[in-house]
């Protein structure tokens, strides 16, 4: 069999992330054939060496933390204070926490975030497609033909063509959309690129996580049904 890093086997186990396997190969918590190991880049043979996790490794995956946010307008997805008033501000102090997926700052609703890199990646990573839903409110009343041509994929963005969406009206200017890809502004641009203007944006779902009543600026952890689904898929 090819040998892999191991930082790939601690991946594909569903151990952790990439990232996060390189930090603890190197505080020495994975043995290989009986040694522990603290040097990137190690290859092992899945099938024939002996590959040990030690406690140490245990006790800081259990320290994960999965958390959703009801995004106000006005904050940012961002460290960065010179962008706007970051998200995590809203947030308790938590190492390594990342969100999976932006809003920007003028809109509102759900973000999903985790110190778990390989979580974070299962919820917005572009091979998983997971849906994200939203509510549209744009400037003017919508026709058949706007939500036609939202929904169809016909749309181009960056120089890529659009998956299809789902789409539904739910007031002369507001409909629901359900999409399962992430281009930057994509839902202002694609009213745009119809000549209409969103004036409000909210994401509501996140594939199998809703806000359940969250209110605005307030967070939650998510339940374990709510990441266990999240990551079989």
């Amino acid at each position: 069999m090819e040998l892999i890093r191991l930082n790939k086997y601690l991946k594909d186990n569903d151990i952790c992330s990439r990232r996060k396997a390189d930090e603890f190969i190197a505080k020495g918590y994975v043995k290989l054939n009986g040694v522990v190991v603290t040097e990137l880049g190690t290859k092992v043979n899945p099938e024939t060496d002996k590959i040990e996790i030690l406690p140490e490794l245990t006790v800081e995956t259990s320290n994960f933390r999965y958390i959703v946010l009801n995004k106000p307008k006005g904050y940012v997805c961002s460290k960065n204070k010179a962008d706007g008033k970051p998200i995590f501000e809203l947030l308790p102090k938590i190492d390594d926490l990342s969100y999976a997926g932006r809003l920007d700052k003028d809109s509102h609703g759900l973000v999903i975030l985790s110190n778990d890199g390989k979580f974070v990646y299962k919820v917005f990573g572009a091979e998983f497609a997971k849906e994200k839903e939203y509510i549209v409110r744009v400037n003017k009343s919508v026709t058949p033909e706007y939500l036609e041509k939202q929904s169809n994929g016909s749309i181009i963005l960056d120089d890529k063509r659009l998956r299809p969406a789902k789409i539904k009206q739910v007031g002369f200017n507001v409909y629901k959309m359900v999409l399962t890809e992430g281009v930057n502004r994509q839902i202002r641009r694609m009213a745009e690129m119809c000549d209409y203007r969103v004036v409000d944006l909210k994401r509501i779902r996140i594939d199998n996580i809703h806000d359940r009543g969250l209110e605005t600026g307030q967070w939650r952890e998510l339940t374990s049904e709510e990441v266990n689904y999240i990551m079989a898929k």
